[in-house]
């Protein structure tokens, strides 16, 4: 059986698909820009935790915010 819809139903289902596309689209970029924020966040905090056990010669807790650092950097893919 074919399917007889109008010119007008057309465009109006092209419309939602665009529209629908252009929706996913936006959430994507969002959640990058929020995940993006949260990693930026994190990092400077333990770049400030990394000063303070800097400034108290404090090695052990150096060495493991500097792990965290490094994990964290990867993540970020750099």
């Amino acid at each position: 059986m074919k399917n007889n819809k109008s010119y007008s139903d057309l465009v109006k289902d092209c419309y939602m698909k665009k529209q629908k596309r252009e929706s996913s689209l936006q959430e994507m970029f969002i959640d990058m820009i929020i995940h993006e924020a949260l990693l930026n966040s994190k990092k400077d905090d333990l770049e400030r935790k990394l000063d303070d056990a800097l400034d108290k010669k404090d090695k052990i807790l150096f060495m493991k915010l500097s792990s965290e650092l490094k994990k964290l950097l990867l993540s970020f893919g750099t």
